[in-house]
């Protein structure tokens, strides 16, 4: 009984964190370019998301996250706990052909799993499908229901030719037809009905709301007359909408099985969402600057929020600027799983390279206790002699941002409102005055040389400021610098083995291609 009232009592006066009592289970949904002006939370009318909403109310909205601009590299990083630099994923991998994340990696799943975790992925992959080693099943999910691809038809589950849906390792011609928002939740709720003494992690990867935008009729309807009569919008907002009905689902099922309350949940777009028809679609960013596959803001600072056990009560609905990156939630979810800090540099695994400067930190202080603890965030980094390939080089370090962008990147990203909403009407978060947006802009100003942002003040980009403070451009690049040299060259195909295959109109692993073969098999390989 002394015991007790001991136990009691350090839970009372937080000496004692739930995180320690048990390991909590771990929820990770990450949406795929969804606009930071694509939530409600963000202050946007345009598209509720009421359950969405409901993880940064419960919780913590992560106002200085960031990714990458484009998706397999934040993807990557998320695994890996690896910047892109080190990756060498810098743009998207290409559907079949031999490109992955390296395999000789550790990834999250594979932790948890020594962690006493059940592992189990559902969605969105986009990190290697030429061999099973690639695949999730052999990254350290012991389940995998979702596809390999980048982009692919969300009824059809067609990618670039050929079928792509599979169950583990066994292609799932029979999901053929069916919406993929509600394979995956459908998915997720049949895996948290069943009980189990060991807690789990589900990463759900939603499609949502990548082009080709085909929402449900039901859900499109919903927005007829607000979007300004644009389709691409309206079609943005239905997906969006069909999003936060889908984690409504699994909220309300985590609170029917009792596991709400001992579920940490994380939140997050893999990017900025692509705006003004990039892509063959309209996400928004607005009022921040640019969007996805840029260096802006608007391309990598993305919507965020985290809630659930071990998150103090002063800061359940606080909105947090302190900086988080994609490659943080290795290290912090270990960390948090482990309830130990130091767990992950006692169990690293022998031989395998070690992080370096720009990967992931343990950043669960700024959860739990409201602190910074990262004061630099790298966006992208290339060897000099490559600084013309993906999107260019930017640092941040405390409120200074500098970034000189590659060629691809001098066509016109500016700040565009979505169709259908007055901007002076809405009240965004960021402290940004619209009246400061410039008429007009040089877009090729940040291709020669660097431009200085001062993004606690102008999160919006509107005004750069390096030939006001020299000395501050400088310190930042010879920062930058110090990145550059343990900066990669981009993944080359070559050197990742054979290629997938396309067997009986599915992609396939080039190592078992033959889809009755992995429904024979699938016992022993998942």
């Amino acid at each position: 009984m002394a015991f007790l009232l001991a136990l009691l009592a350090l839970l009372a006066t937080g000496t004692l964190s739930w995180a320690e009592a048990k390991p909590p289970n771990i929820l990770f949904i990450l949406a795929d370019d969804l606009g930071f002006n694509d939530v409600s939370f963000h202050g946007s009318p345009q598209i509720p998301t009421p359950n969405i909403d409901e993880i940064a109310r419960t919780g913590i909205t992560l106002n200085s996250y960031y990714a990458q601009p484009v998706c397999s590299p934040t993807r990557a990083t998320i695994m890996s706990g690896r910047h892109v630099s080190h990756t060498g994923i810098y743009m998207p991998l290409m559907m079949g052909t031999a490109a992955r994340l390296n395999i000789s990696y550790s990834t999250l799943p594979q932790f948890l799993e020594k962690l006493g975790y059940d592992t189990h992925m559902v969605g969105k992959w986009h990190l290697g499908q030429n061999e099973l080693a690639a695949m999730p099943t052999g990254r350290g999910f012991a389940s995998f229901f979702g596809y390999l691809s980048g982009e692919e038809d969300y009824i059809t589950h067609q990618a670039a030719g050929a079928f792509d849906l599979f169950d583990g390792t066994r292609t799932a011609f029979e999901f053929n037809g069916t919406h993929s928002t509600g394979l995956w939740v459908s998915k997720v709720l049949n895996l948290l009905s069943k009980p189990s003494e060991k807690p789990f992690f589900i990463y759900l990867a939603f499609q949502n709301v990548h082009w080709p935008l085909e929402p449900t009729e039901e859900a499109l309807r919903r927005f007829e007359g607000k979007t300004g009569g644009d389709a691409q919008r309206q079609g943005v907002c239905g997906l969006a909408s069909m999003l936060d009905d889908a984690v409504g689902q699994v909220i309300r099922k985590l609170k029917d099985q009792r596991l709400y309350d001992d579920t940490l949940i994380v939140f997050a777009s893999d990017n900025g969402g692509p705006t003004n028809g990039f892509q063959g679609t309209w996400s928004s960013n607005y009022p921040m600057r640019g969007g996805k596959n840029t260096l802006w803001e608007g391309g990598t600072r993305v919507a965020a929020a985290i809630r659930g056990p071990g998150i103090p009560q002063e800061l359940v609905g606080s909105v947090s600027y302190h900086k988080v990156h994609a490659a943080d939630w290795l290290p912090t979810l270990v960390r948090v799983a482990a309830n130990d800090p130091k767990w992950l540099e006692r169990n690293w695994p022998q031989g395998e390279p070690v992080f370096e400067l720009g990967d992931g930190m343990d950043v669960w202080d700024t959860f739990s206790k409201g602190v910074a603890v990262r004061e630099e965030v790298l966006l992208e980094a290339h060897q000099q002699d490559e600084t013309r390939i993906a999107h260019g080089n930017s640092l941040i370090v405390g409120d200074w941002k500098i970034l000189k962008l590659s060629p691809s990147q001098q066509e016109e990203f500016g700040w565009v409102p979505p169709p259908g909403q007055n901007p002076r009407e809405v009240e965004y978060q960021l402290p940004c005055r619209l009246a400061d947006q410039p008429r007009s802009v040089d877009y090729t100003e940040c291709s020669e040389e660097f431009c200085l942002f001062n993004v606690a003040s102008d999160p919006c980009e509107y005004r750069n400021v390096a030939k006001e403070h020299p000395k501050i451009v400088a310190r930042l690049a010879e920062r930058l610098a110090e990145y550059q040299k343990t900066a990669v060259p981009a993944v080359n195909s070559k050197d990742c083995g054979c290629a997938p295959v396309m067997v009986k109109g599915a992609w396939r692993p080039c190592d078992l291609p033959d889809p009755g073969a992995a429904w024979a098999l699938r016992n022993l390989v998942v």
